[in-house]
């Protein structure tokens, strides 16, 4: 008999549960949008770090990057003979570099040469950032070739006239119909198109790169600009360094390294530096602050569906007074009844967690399409929100369950 009593309790419960299909179905209803909503934010929670962790590894764990760009004031003005001359003069120099070289003798440093130049293809001008790189430029990066070939030591050494543009120009170009046999003007020179990459490098996705000693020789270091009776020099040395550490661990220190010689040979913050590392560690920490925010806000659907179900167990446990008083007069013990209430509960919680499981899991993909990045189900979180919803049946179906059971069989059996 002692081995029935669990079964037994478990099948009364369960068809309490079906005699009243409407009533069950709306009490799931509360811990079903809960459990949805906890899958559905820890699925995007979990799509959105990925996409992060995804684009900055791809940038180069190891790497620490230096671009140099134009400060609000960096002219030195001269004016003679009714001409105006400025002279721009920022960014990272030579000098850096042998410094950078000197301070992170175990890093491997490549060096990329700002072209300044305006790119054209047929006629119309492009925005487009180019680059004169060396030829192991693109190991430092996710680089993956879309089409053609990468420049090669062979074409900087010959000064061959070649670009490799980026995936993000190469579609602007197609989109706007201005492919033209593979060629790009560049300032007044014409360049071959051999290769399209997708790079991931800080400063957008329109990239041409041509050959670090092309790039030196054919455009030099200054830019000179006319207008209006004004002439404007601008000059920048190197245009951005890419240092690759040796080891991970090792990033940090390289950074302080590198910063504390900024530092001292840049007072007008003409070059930033990028420690994607570093960046992706903030990024880690801002992700999971927002998957607590969206867990918080999902659990709040579930507390709101587990007071649904005490409320309703509270009324069939009044619904079912006399029943109760019968059952405990024929010998049934307050354990019985506790746990009766109890199978119940755990029922409604665990069906609609299950349901909401596969409602969340269906509704990521919907959502993912309106916020343009993968979400992700884990199994984790799928036992998390299973988990959850089986508490919430405990926690909040106690509390009837005891008053069921605290009742005096003679007033239960009177009551009317």
């Amino acid at each position: 008999m002692d081995l029935l009593w669990p079964i037994e309790l478990v099948s009364d419960g369960l068809r309490n549960l079906v005699r009243h299909k409407l009533r069950t179905a709306l009490t799931m209803l509360g811990v079903l949008c809960g459990v949805a909503a906890v899958i559905a934010m820890l699925a995007i929670g979990e799509g959105a770090q990925r996409t992060v962790l995804r684009e900055i590894s791809a940038l180069g764990l190891r790497n620490v990057i230096l671009n140099s760009v134009q400060p609000p004031s960096t002219s030195v003005t001269s004016t003679g003979s009714g001409h105006s001359r400025k002279m721009f003069r920022y960014g990272l120099t030579e000098k850096d570099v042998a410094l950078i070289r000197g301070g992170c003798p175990d890093s491997r440093i490549s060096v990329a040469h700002l072209v300044k130049s305006k790119v054209h293809a047929r006629g119309e001008r492009l925005d487009a950032r180019v680059l004169g790189v060396e030829s192991d430029y693109f190991e430092l990066f996710s680089t993956r070739l879309v089409r053609g070939r990468l420049l090669t030591a062979l074409d900087d050494l010959r000064r061959h006239k070649v670009v490799v543009v980026s995936q993000g120009l190469e579609e602007h170009l197609r989109r706007s119909g201005l492919v033209d046999g593979g060629v790009l003007r560049i300032g007044w020179q014409h360049f071959n198109i051999v290769g399209v990459v997708d790079v991931s490098i800080p400063g957008g996705d329109r990239f041409v790169f041509m050959p670090y000693h092309v790039a030196r020789s054919r455009f030099g270091s200054t830019t000179v600009q006319s207008e209006a009776g004004s002439m404007e020099f601008t000059r920048t040395e190197v245009g951005q360094v890419v240092i690759r550490v040796a080891d991970e661990e090792r990033v940090p220190a390289t950074a302080r390294i590198v910063q504390r010689i900024l530092d001292r040979h840049h007072e007008m913050s003409d070059v930033t530096m990028s420690v994607p590392l570093d960046l992706l560690r903030s990024k880690q920490r801002t992700q999971r602050i927002l998957s607590l925010v969206l867990v918080s806000i999902a659990a709040i659907s579930l507390l709101v569906g587990g007071i649904g179900i005490m409320n309703i167990m509270l009324a069939i446990v009044t619904e079912r007074i006399p029943e109760i008083g019968l059952r405990r007069a024929l010998g049934a013990r307050r354990r019985d009844i506790l746990v009766q209430f109890m199978i119940e509960t755990v029922t409604l919680s665990t069906v609609g967690g299950i349901l909401g499981c596969i409602l969340g899991a269906a509704a990521v993909p919907v959502a993912s399409l309106w916020l343009e990045w993968e979400g992700v189900v884990t199994a984790q979180s799928v036992l998390l929100a299973l988990a959850v919803s089986w508490v919430v049946g405990v926690v909040f179906g106690l509390a009837p369950a005891a008053r069921a059971a605290r009742m005096d069989p003679v007033t239960a059996l009177r009551h009317e």
